[in-house]
């Protein structure tokens, strides 16, 4: 993995959690806001998973930003 991709993989789960708070969101939330699990959630913003381009889409229509929002 480079380093490059460390810091975009960095920047998304700062992103994500970043504008689930500032929604007020709980990972329960914003997984049912996205169509996907609590668990899936909880291990992105803990750094074991990355989402598909889909769930990125998905996850960015859910806190109201564009998907590049997420990743800079």
């Amino acid at each position: 993995m480079t380093s490059s991709t460390k810091k975009v993989e960095q920047n998304l789960r700062k992103n994500i959690r970043k504008y689930r708070k500032m929604l007020g969101f709980t990972q329960l939330q914003l997984s049912i806001k996205a169509e996907v699990s609590k668990d899936f959630i909880y291990d992105l913003e803990a750094g074991r998973r990355n989402p598909s381009l889909d769930v990125l889409c998905k996850l960015a229509d859910a806190l109201k930003v564009e998907p590049y929002e997420l990743l800079k």
